[in-house]
């Protein structure tokens, strides 16, 4: 029955780690939420109940604990980065308005291609670490789009190694890739890459100005994680127009799994602390979090200035593959289950402890443990791993012969961050048994020990001669 608890509610509900009154108002929002869905759809039913049930749980307790933090540390002023700041903005408006925090929530367009490139001053391994992030797609075309650069620009440099333009929009090999960064090192790329940056620089700072970065207001940037390679960045923009805060910038993540500062005085705080060893599904499946706080806008490439305003460049204007999958059913739950807690429960009879503990019950529960439906529907999001966004990929792709047998083979899945238990739920059941966990841990262990036995015989062969060479 509908207005019964299902399992997610349940788990809440009857968790004895968690107060009594909190669980039952908890699991009593996530209920009245899903019961207030209006969708005809099955599938957008589905997202409709996931949300209330799992997604809006986990986002309104980070979202909380970002107002909270910033309460504590005398912060006025949060800026939630686009795109996964969409979601969050919206939820924090509605904690915001109902249970009283005087803090100034705004939305603020970003993200690394837009505040990488203009942050270049030099060019380093942590620079081209970036630049040539070794994403699933790679083309000449991807990476020279991540630094406002096109191939034709350095078309002389690219046809010196070997990149003609027939491969620009190829997905280049890994020794291709290797050639690529050479290139990349050349002193005519490197110095056309700083002079592009200096353009661009100049028209961040101005958005920068306009969003009243600079009026002295303490302030936090808001995002869902996960180095903090982009915060680090856009404090090296706002260092280089006299515009970084003397306390440095603070940044809440919902988790990070490294620090990655531009300056000592920088904050990165996480709110999932992924190094907890029953935590490591957030470094695992990063794109199914990314699909939780997708935004209904393309990804910022950079500013430009019109009509003295500074706006930014949308790599498109409507996500229409997420808004025709549900994305606004997504948000809309997010938001009812926001005002259905707020209403009815205060915060003082809830701490952020306790939202993390509910979200180690959920996502554990919706990570590993998807129900076919729910694999199907979420699992069918297409998403890429690369910024440029050039091949599209499944979330969750369901196994086929081909895709098992590369699996077991060689360890390869149809691109980084699968999210596998849902394409396990997907798949036929023959494959499904095929590939339970102890087949595809001998496996991995084989594999291990042929590469072993190839390194060794390979490292003997390599010596072999020199030691004839000393005997003769």
């Amino acid at each position: 029955m509908p207005s019964h608890l299902n399992r997610y509610e349940q788990l809440i509900a009857h968790d004895s780690q968690l107060p009594l009154q909190f669980r039952s108002q908890l699991a009593g929002a996530t209920k009245l939420t899903r019961l207030h869905s209006k969708e005809t759809s099955s599938d957008k039913q589905i997202i409709w109940d996931t949300t209330a049930n799992v997604i809006a749980p986990i986002l309104f307790g980070f979202v909380y604990w970002c107002l909270v933090s910033a309460k504590k540390r005398g912060i006025e002023r949060l800026y939630f980065v686009a795109r996964d700041g969409q979601i969050l903005h919206k939820i924090a408006q509605v904690i915001c308005q109902n249970w009283g925090y005087d803090i100034d929530c705004r939305y603020l367009y970003g993200s690394r291609q837009a505040w990488h490139a203009p942050s270049l001053m030099e060019i380093g391994e942590a620079e081209l670490g970036w630049i040539l992030d070794s994403t699933t797609f790679l083309s000449v075309h991807s990476v020279c789009e991540r630094v406002n650069l096109t191939p034709q620009q350095i078309e002389d440099v690219l046809i010196r190694f070997e990149f003609p333009p027939s491969k620009w929009n190829l997905n280049l090999s890994r020794q291709e890739r290797s050639q690529l960064e050479q290139a990349f090192r050349d002193p005519q790329v490197i110095e056309l890459i700083l002079s592009t940056s200096a353009v661009y620089r100049e028209k961040a700072i101005g958005y920068f100005r306009q969003e009243k970065l600079g009026d002295g207001l303490p302030f936090a940037i808001v995002d869902i994680g996960w180095l903090g390679r982009a915060q680090r960045s856009f404090s090296q923009l706002l260092k280089s127009a006299g515009l970084y805060p003397e306390s440095g910038v603070h940044g809440f993540y919902f988790a990070l799994e490294k620090q990655a500062k531009a300056l000592g005085s920088d904050h990165l705080l996480a709110f999932y602390n992924v190094e907890k060893p029953d935590r490591h599904h957030i470094s695992k499946y990063r794109h199914l979090f990314e699909l939780l706080v997708a935004a209904d806008h393309g990804g910022t490439m950079r500013y430009e200035q019109s009509d003295n305003q500074y706006v930014p460049i949308l790599r498109y204007q409507k996500n229409e593959k997420a808004i025709n999958w549900g994305l606004y059913v997504l948000q809309n739950a997010g938001v009812e289950f926001a005002q259905q807690l707020t209403t009815n429960l205060s915060d003082s009879n809830c701490a952020t402890d306790q939202f993390l503990r509910a979200s180690d019950l959920l996502i554990e529960s919706f990570v590993y443990d998807p129900s076919p439906i729910e694999a199907k529907v979420f699992g069918s999001f297409l998403i890429a791993d690369d910024q440029g966004e050039k091949v599209l990929y499944e979330l969750a792709p369901a196994y086929n012969f081909v895709n098992c047998l590369k699996l077991l083979s060689f360890g390869s899945q149809p691109f980084k961050g699968v999210w596998f238990p849902a394409s396990l739920a997907r798949s036929h059941p023959l494959f499904r048994i095929v590939l339970n966990p102890n087949i595809l841990n001998a496996t991995h262990n084989l594999r291990v020990i042929v590469g072993r036995l190839k390194r060794s015989i390979r490292a003997k062969t390599e010596t072999e001669p020199a030691s004839r060479l000393v005997d003769t």
